[in-house]
């Protein structure tokens, strides 16, 4: 039975008890591409019921996720379309597929206890958003927390994206400055645009879509897929303000129609901002791609 995809961040656990967390792009029919975070290990702060997990994902970011992929053992498979091998995980070897808006529900609205999670601080930041249209990703969406974890959020569709965004960019502090994820080199103002720390607690937030990809032309149809394989040094100019960096992968259009994509999410913020900016990544005549795993990429305003 091939299921329906819940979609970017959903946690998934597989029956060889690697966790991992869905890509939300497309993908063959019964297969889900992953990022793996955890694997079974002996001793660990994470923990689910009687079992220990060792964390794989130091970083997040085109050179961590490979890491990530060596360390879990996942056998990757070759895509035609993408022209790489890929993390998909078969669907017929999942154990556990966790809806981040259902497992939000369950722990924050619908549990006896579940508001023992800091309640006050996360519905000060989201009471202004559509609670249908949020969701839980990370250790916090697997019962694996501990005092330390983050609140990883799952922002659903283009409205709620943009009023978080505001939200979150006003009310968060600032928990560190960095400009390379995972060998993505992304150079522009530090603000707490997605993840920092409101009233003690740490918080990070990703945007997506309704469905998989469905802000982004160039990527919704999996047969129409085209990523370019030649690198270049260009500089183009972004109209400001286009919800579609907002949600992953960020896709926006530049002043001359090309799509720009990030499959890093925190490049969102420059190319939401707009304006002149210095890209290195994959381009042709139709799209621009940063933030994959041959070829990472740097993208700097001008």
């Amino acid at each position: 039975m091939i299921l329906s995809r819940f979609g970017h961040d959903s946690t998934i656990i597989t029956k060889d008890l690697i966790i991992g967390v869905e890509i939300g792009i497309q993908s063959p029919e019964g297969l889900i591409p992953i990022i793996p975070k955890y694997v079974s290990c002996n001793k660990s702060s994470w923990k689910r019921h009687t079992l220990n997990f060792c964390r794989i994902l130091l970083e997040y970011g085109p050179s961590g996720i490979s890491d990530a992929i060596k360390n879990s053992k996942i056998k990757m498979i070759y895509d035609p379309i993408y022209r790489t091998q890929m993390p998909y995980i078969k669907q017929e070897n999942i154990l556990i597929y966790n809806n981040p808006k259902s497992v939000f529900k369950e722990i924050f609205l619908n549990s006896s206890n579940g508001l023992r999670y800091n309640e006050e601080s996360i519905f000060n930041l989201i009471n202004e958003l559509d609670i249908d249209n949020i969701g839980i990703t990370g250790s916090y969406a697997l019962g694996m927390q501990f005092e330390g974890s983050d609140i990883d959020l799952v922002i659903y569709g283009e409205k709620n994206s943009e009023l978080f965004y505001d939200i979150f960019k006003n009310k968060a502090k600032i928990i560190e400055c960095k400009n390379s994820f995972g060998g993505v080199i992304i150079n522009g103002p530090c603000i707490p645009w997605r993840r920092g720390l409101y009233k003690n607690k740490a918080y990070s937030w990703t945007g997506v879509p309704e469905n998989i990809a469905s802000h982004c032309n160039a990527l919704n149809n999996y047969n129409r897929i085209e990523i370019p394989n030649k690198v270049k040094d260009l500089n183009i100019t972004i109209p400001e303000g286009q919800i579609g960096a907002l949600l992953y992968p960020p896709c926006v259009k530049d002043v001359n129609g090309r799509y720009v994509i990030s499959f890093e999410y925190n490049a969102g913020y420059l190319l939401y901002m707009g304006g002149n900016l210095k890209i290195s990544g994959l381009s042709n005549e139709k799209i621009i791609v940063i933030g994959v795993r041959e070829y990472p990429g740097k993208i700097s305003t001008q």
